[in-house]
């Protein structure tokens, strides 16, 4: 009599387990989209970072020395590991100079501000960012 009760499970244990791998196989796959999803943000953030620290660089190396005397056509590039930053000087009056900066890494991100140097404090004074486009 025993025995007959365990055999008589009348197929109920194969679509339960059909039904938990199923859930299981639909969770992992959530996940894995999910980890590329999240990928694909953290490699634009850090490029974005990149252009952006090649950005600061070079305002720091141009800017460094600058006291009143400011060149009346600033212009160059700089070459870096990570890319280039291109600037130029953009306007010029008694006490400001606005100088544009535009930096591009190896992955063609492009990163593009305009400081406002003050002449007589020697220093930038303001950092506006531009879209890049």
């Amino acid at each position: 009599m025993r025995r007959k009760l365990m055999n008589n499970q009348k197929g109920v244990v194969f679509p339960m387990v059909m039904i938990v791998a199923s859930v299981f196989i639909m969770f992992t796959i959530l996940m894995i989209d999910q980890f590329v999803i999240d990928k694909k943000f953290y490699k634009e953030v850090e490029e974005t970072l990149v252009a952006d620290h090649l950005v600061h660089l070079a305002v720091n190396e141009v800017t460094a020395g600058w006291g009143e005397d400011i060149p009346k056509n600033l212009q160059g590039d700089i070459s870096y590991p990570n890319g280039d930053v291109h600037y130029i000087l953009t306007k010029q009056d008694a006490r400001y100079a606005f100088i544009e900066f535009a930096s591009s890494t190896k992955d063609n991100r492009v990163g593009r501000i305009i400081i406002q140097y003050d002449k007589e404090l020697g220093r930038v004074v303001e950092w506006i960012e531009k879209q890049s486009v």
